[in-house]
C-alpha cells in the first residue's frame, strides 16, 4: 500500500495524485476505476496525470498505483499493414495483433548521437516531378510541408505513400494521424489500399474524440515503431499529419496543468517536444542497425503567412521545408507547390548528374519566365527571347503539373525535363503537352530505350548524355510505328502556305 496513492483533485482531463511512491514522469498510472493516465509532471509531491482512457469515471478519493515506470508499445513485423491507436491496440476490426515479442518498447528515448549517424547520401523518390526535381529528398531528411488547411498537403504525403508501392520501392512507411476525424482517417486508408500501399504501411491513429494525452503521445508511438525497424536496417518513411494540432493538443494539456504561457499560449518547451521528436529521426551507422528514417511533418499555416509560432519553430528544426499555396490549387495547379519558397538543404547533393543538371537549367528559366509573365501581363512588347521563354516556360508548367495517381520514377523525369531544357517541348501547343508526356513516357518504356537510358546515363555529363536523349527524341517523333507523333506547329503552318501558293487565285479549291 506504500506504492498507491489517491486522486486528490480532478480538472477535466487532468487529475492530482498525492501520496504515491515510486511514481516517476513519464509513468503509466491505473485508477481503481480501471482507466488509465500518463504522469506529465509534478507540483511539489503531487503528481499531474493525463488521462489516457475515459475521464469520467474517476473522482476523488480514487485509489492509483503505477502501473509502467515508462509508457510502452509492443513493436513487430506483425504491425505492417495495421490500424493501430497510440497504445498499439488495433482498430481496424482485424482482430488483435499477436507480437512474437513481449518486449515493450518506451515511446520516450533519446535522439542517437553524432557518432551513431551517417551522411545521408541516397536519395528518396517521390513520383512528383516538382519534388524530386526542384526541391529533392533523401533518406534520413526531414521535410517540412506546408500550407493552409486543405492547401494538399496531407493528400501529397499519402499519394508519396502510394507512390513507394508503385515505384517498387523498399521503403517501409509509417503515417501518424494526430487530433484527426474518423472520415478523414477512413478516406486516407480507402485510398492506401486502393494502391496495394497498406501492405508495406503502419497506420497510427490518434482521434478528435479520445483523451488529449492519447494525441499527445501519437507522434513519438510512430517514431518509436520507425526506430524499431530502423534498428533492423530498413528504410522507413514517417507522416506526421500534422504538429499543427499536436501543438494544440499540448498546449491544452499544458493550460490544464497551469504552466505559464508564452506566445500564443503555447508553453515555453513546444519548440523542445518538437526538436526532440524529429531529432531521432536520420540517417544510422551499421552499429546500431544502419536503417533510416526520413521524417513528413505537416503544419498548418493562417493563410498564405508562414510566419507562426509553430511554423516557423519547425522549419528551423527540419532540413527543409515545401511550401503550399491555395492560390496556386485555386488556378488548377495541381500539386500547388511554391517552388520558390520552397527549399531543401541536403537533398540535391544526392541527385544524379544528370539529373541535377537539368534541374538547375529549369530552376533559371522558370524564375525568367514569372519575370517576364508579370512584365508581359502590363501589356509591354517583349522581344523574341522572352517569347521563347514564355513559349517553354508554359509548357514546362502543364508538364510539372500532376493528378494524384500520376507518378514518374526518375528516369522519366530526365526524359521529361530534357524535353523542357532542349525545347523540344516548344513544338507543340499547351493543349497537345498532356498527350505528349503520355506518349514520350510510354515510348521510353520500349526497348531498347527502355535498357539504354539507365542510371549510368543519368549520371553522365550533359554532353554526353545528350546524344542518347537527342537519338531517343529523333525516334520517337520519326520511326514509332505504334505511337502517332504530334504534328509540329512550324510543319503545319509551311504546308499550309504552299498550299495556299499552289491554289492562289482559285477561290474555290481553296475552300
Amino acid at each position: 500500500m506504500e506504492n498507491v496513492g489517491q486522486v486528490e483533485s480532478v480538472k477535466s482531463e487532468i487529475c492530482i495524485v498525492k501520496g504515491a511512491r515510486g511514481i516517476g514522469l513519464g509513468s503509466v498510472v491505473e485508477f481503481s476505476s480501471g482507466s488509465k493516465g500518463m504522469v506529465m509532471g509534478f507540483n511539489h509531491a503531487d503528481a499531474e496525470v493525463a488521462m489516457l482512457s475515459s475521464y469520467n469515471r474517476v473522482k476523488k478519493g480514487d485509489l492509483v498505483r503505477v502501473n509502467n515506470p515508462k509508457l510502452s508499445i509492443p513493436i513487430g513485423e506483425e504491425l505492417i499493414g495495421r490500424v493501430i491507436d497510440p497504445m498499439g491496440n488495433p482498430v481496424d476490426g482485424l482482430g488483435n495483433i499477436e507480437i512474437s515479442t513481449d518486449v515493450l518498447h518506451p515511446i520516450e528515448s533519446a535522439a542517437k548521437p553524432v557518432h551513431q549517424r551517417v551522411l545521408i547520401d541516397r536519395p528518396l523518390i517521390t513520383g512528383y516531378l516538382t519534388i524530386d526535381t526542384q526541391i529533392p529528398l533523401s533518406l534520413g531528411q526531414r521535410e517540412l510541408l506546408l500550407g493552409e488547411r486543405m492547401s494538399g498537403q496531407s493528400d501529397l504525403a499519402v499519394d508519396i505513400i502510394c507512390n513507394q508501392t508503385r515505384l517498387n520501392t523498399e521503403l517501409l512507411c509509417i503515417y501518424v494521424a494526430i487530433d484527426a476525424d474518423t472520415a478523414r482517417i477512413k478516406r486516407r486508408i480507402e485510398r492506401l489500399e486502393k494502391h496495394g500501399a497498406m501492405k508495406r504501411t503502419i497506420v497510427v491513429v490518434a482521434r478528435t474524440s479520445e483523451a488529449a494525452a492519447l494525441n499527445y503521445i501519437a507522434p513519438m508511438a510512430g517514431v518509436t515503431i520507425a526506430e524499431w525497424f530502423a534498428a533492423k536496417n530498413r528504410d522507413v518513411l514517417i507522416v506526421f499529419d500534422d504538429l499543427t494540432r499536436h501543438a494544440k493538443v499540448y498546449r491544452q494539456i499544458s493550460l490544464l496543468l497551469e504552466r505559464p504561457a508564452s506566445r500564443e499560449s503555447y508553453p515555453g518547451d513546444v519548440f523542445y517536444l518538437h526538436s526532440r521528436l524529429l531529432e531521432r529521426c536520420g540517417a544510422f551507422s551499421k552499429q546500431v542497425g544502419g536503417g533510416t528514417i526520413t521524417a513528413l511533418p505537416i503544419v498548418e499555416t493562417q493563410g498564405e503567412d508562414a510566419t507562426d509560432f509553430i511554423t516557423t519553430n519547425l522549419m528551423s528544426i527540419t532540413d527543409g521545408h515545401v511550401l503550399f499555396r491555395q492560390t496556386l490549387a485555386n488556378q488548377g495547379a495541381q500539386p500547388p507547390i511554391d517552388s520558390g519558397f520552397s527549399v531543401s538543404r541536403i537533398g540535391d547533393r544526392n541527385q544524379p548528374s544528370l539529373v541535377r543538371y537539368l534541374s538547375e537549367n529549369i530552376k533559371d528559366t522558370m524564375i525568367k519566365y514569372e519575370e517576364i509573365a508579370k512584365f508581359s501581363s502590363l501589356g509591354s512588347e517583349v522581344g523574341d527571347e522572352s517569347v521563347s521563354i514564355l513559349e517553354i516556360g508554359e509548357r514546362a508548367k502543364v508538364i510539372f503539373s500532376q493528378g494524384h495517381d500520376d507518378y514518374y520514377n526518375i528516369r522519366d523525369q530526365a526524359i521529361l525535363m530534357y524535353s523542357i531544357v532542349s525545347r523540344t517541348a516548344a513544338k507543340w501547343s499547351t493543349a497537345q503537352i498532356p498527350g505528349f508526356v503520355k506518349q514520350v513516357i510510354a515510348y521510353a518504356n520500349k526497348e531498347p530505350y527502355k535498357s539504354m537510358i539507365n542510371s549510368s546515363v543519368l549520371q553522365m555529363n550533359y554532353e554526353h548524355a545528350e546524344v542518347v536523349f537527342k537519338e531517343f527524341m529523333h525516334d520517337f517523333l520519326w520511326q514509332s510505328d505504334t505511337i502517332q507523333p504530334i504534328v509540329k506547329r512550324e510543319s503545319l503552318v509551311a504546308e499550309i502556305e504552299t498550299v495556299d501558293n499552289l491554289l492562289r487565285g482559285n477561290e474555290d479549291i481553296l475552300k
